[in-house]
């Protein structure tokens, strides 16, 4: 978040970095260790029940649970390492979850696929990386993980987690008409809200705010998670009050967008503080590593997980002449020998927790996907004719403005070090805990709307049904993401002017996308990046409602004008643009994504010839193997998909582990 703080604070990383890059290694976090004797040996064939490929949110969350049932080992195979080792505290600290997560191909990080877009024809962005972090902790997708999780297009795709980088924090579930529609279209009623709830808790360790807030309410509904037993994921909220957030609370509801008890009951429309997956105490962020796998090693536990990091999947195995799957061929980053391969066989399945990028990737490379791509990059033999593998990408981008204005915002530290150094000093306290800005990925205060009457009744009528129809009354159109700086996709830690003013901004999302993307291969091997092809905003629907939520942006900031928060004019995009053709024109230029990138592996019906798996995840015409990861929704969700990755992967596991 914070340059000068990050430079300042490398001390205090979580974790000691590993020496030994390349190799099997052990790291610590706390008082836990994972043992040495956890690592599987690289270049050696074994054998386990089961082979998990991908070690983020869902596929160390499946680790965890089925082996609480001892007689069951796992394998988990995951290409890259531990964030620590490379990037030290930024892949803890929440402030720092800014990092290296822009559009430009320049913010880069050593952790993240680095994967480029297709040149997407509505943006005039340079050449759009999408962020994916390659390491244990959760793949952001960036699934950015807000209970949020973390991926990003027409931007250099990095492997990774979803909040904005590091498995970005934010826990807002989806809305309870979200979860019906889900359960309608897959024909199967434990979906719906009532039923996937006990799911959407199962993995949170809650704690209710307990910051003594001056300026702002904090009033949040906690009895979606007071269903013991509390899960290993923690779930907190950030111990400051940014004093942007506290004027951006009252604009929301001045602009109708009603203070809610927060965004856990299945409800999302109206505005309210947002929790983070964070420890209370600590500070440091919560993920699918230091909740899931370090809780499976924690106290003498000795779990039968073996990890394979610094390991490619290279392709699924099947048994000979059968779609049955028995195994993952996959080749280790061993000094020396790195293209070696050897493999891992499963006596019961192979469950795919890549992303939604490279899990219809390796489907696609091990037999399962649209025959003609198969044929075309000489892929033998095909397993299963499935058209759906790769199609159906969903994602929601965000643009914004920004103003100088009157309070303290990042830009003050920025100015003045003695304020960097007091935030270090908050967040490393001892005796009272962890607090101050760096405890907070972003502005904890988030609002969520359908357009009002009188914006929406200028949109085209078509545009106006087809919203009506196509999505449920609880699903918001729009989601405004407040920003402590100019807000600048193409990186967002040196916006800055740092001219001597506080700057602040204002991103709106598009959250009922109209249009769809997709995902092909470009090679028949793993070594290759999939070809991502988002295709934001082409569809003529999403154009109209990203001008008028631009325009929404600026009733809020005229409230905040009327309050006197904003100094001066407009500073980005200024004044000047005016007509909706300037706007838009705006709007392409500065368009980033939210890194929510989903339903490339779409759950359907039985029939449906764009499914790729069944309710409980199961690849159709195959046996012996699932995909569990947001690549699996059969539609990109409201809210942040980060709580349904989660969720989905108890679910699946669940049944699993009941026969199912």
């Amino acid at each position: 978040m914070l340059p000068t703080l990050f430079l300042s604070c490398a001390c205090i990383s979580t974790c000691v970095a590993a020496k030994l890059r390349g190799r099997q290694t052990s790291v610590s976090n706390s008082s836990t260790t994972i043992r040495p004797n956890a690592y599987g040996q690289p270049n050696t064939n074994a054998t386990f029940d089961y082979v998990i490929v991908g070690g983020g949110t869902a596929g160390l969350a499946i680790a965890a649970r089925l082996t609480q049932n001892t007689s069951l080992s796992v394998a988990v195979v995951e290409a890259g390492g531990y964030y620590e080792e490379t990037v030290g505290n930024i892949s803890t600290i929440p402030a720092y979850a800014a990092f290296n997560v822009g559009t430009d191909p320049n913010d880069t990080n050593p952790i993240d696929w680095s994967f480029v877009t297709e040149p997407q024809p509505v943006s005039k962005v340079h050449t759009p990386i999408y962020r994916q972090m390659v390491s244990f902790h959760g793949r952001v997708q960036m699934v950015v993980e807000y209970i949020i999780h973390v991926e990003r297009p027409w931007e250099v795709l990095r492997p990774g987690i979803c909040k904005f980088m590091f498995e970005q924090e934010l826990e807002q579930p989806p809305t309870i008409g979200t979860m019906q529609k889900w359960a309608d279209e897959v024909d199967d009623e434990s979906y719906t809200w009532q039923n996937f709830l006990p799911f959407l808790a199962k993995s949170v360790d809650y704690s209710p705010p307990d910051f003594p807030y001056q300026n702002s309410t904090n009033s949040q509904d906690d009895s979606p998670f007071n269903r013991p037993p509390q899960g290993p994921l923690h779930v907190s909220f950030g111990r400051y009050e940014d004093p942007f957030g506290t004027w951006v609370q009252r604009a929301f509801q001045a602009v109708g967008q009603a203070a809610i008890n927060g965004f856990q009951s299945g409800k999302l429309i109206g505005s309210a503080y947002i929790p983070f997956t964070k420890d209370p105490i600590s500070g440091f962020r919560s993920s699918s590593y230091s909740s899931f796998l370090l809780n499976a090693f924690a106290s003498g536990k000795d779990p039968s997980i073996t990890l394979y990091n610094n390991t490619l999947a290279r392709r699924i195995l099947f048994q000979p002449g059968t779609n049955i799957a028995n195994g993952v061929l996959v080749s280790s980053s061993t000094p020396g020998d790195p293209n070696r391969t050897y493999t891992l066989q499963a006596r019961r399945e192979v469950i795919v927790s890549a992303g939604a990028f490279q899990s219809p990737q390796l489907l696609m490379l091990s037999g399962i996907g649209p025959r003609a791509t198969l044929e075309r990059h000489n892929i033998s033999p095909i397993i299963k004719d499935l058209p759906g593998v790769g199609q159906n990408m969903q994602d929601q981008v965000f643009f914004g403005t920004s103003y100088r204005v009157n309070v303290l915002t990042t830009s003050a530290s920025l100015n003045n070090p003695a304020l960097t150094v007091a935030a270090i000093a908050a967040f490393l306290n001892k005796t009272l805990g962890a607090s101050g800005p760096l405890t907070e990925s972003a502005i904890p205060v988030f609002g969520w709307e359908n357009l009002p009457n009188a914006t929406f009744s200028l949109l085209p009528p078509a545009v106006r049904a087809e919203l009506r129809t196509a999505f449920p009354p609880d699903w918001p159109q729009l989601e405004f993401i407040p920003s402590s700086s100019v807000f600048d996709p193409s990186n967002y830690v040196a916006s800055d002017p740092v001219d001597g003013y506080n700057y602040a901004g204002l991103a709106t999302a598009i959250i009922t996308p109209f249009s769809k993307g997709n995902i092909t291969i470009s090679s028949s091997s793993t070594t290759s990046p999939p070809i991502i092809n988002p295709a934001w905003l082409t569809h003529p629907f999403d154009k109209a409602l990203a001008i008028a939520a631009f325009k929404r942006q600026r009733d809020v900031w005229a409230y905040l004008t009327t309050q006197n928060i904003t100094i001066g004019e407009e500073y980005k995009p200024g004044p000047s643009v005016q007509t909706d053709e300037q706007i838009w024109d705006f709007i392409k230029k500065n368009l980033g994504t939210v890194w929510h990138a989903a339903a490339t592996c779409k759950m359907g019906r039985p029939g449906d010839e764009m499914a790729v798996v069944d309710t409980q995840g199961r690849v159709f015409g195959t046996r012996g193997l699932r995909v569990v990861d947001a690549s699996a929704f059969p539609f990109l969700t409201p809210g942040h998909p980060q709580a349904v990755v989660y969720a989905l992967a108890e679910k699946v596991v669940d049944g699993m582990l009941k026969g199912r």
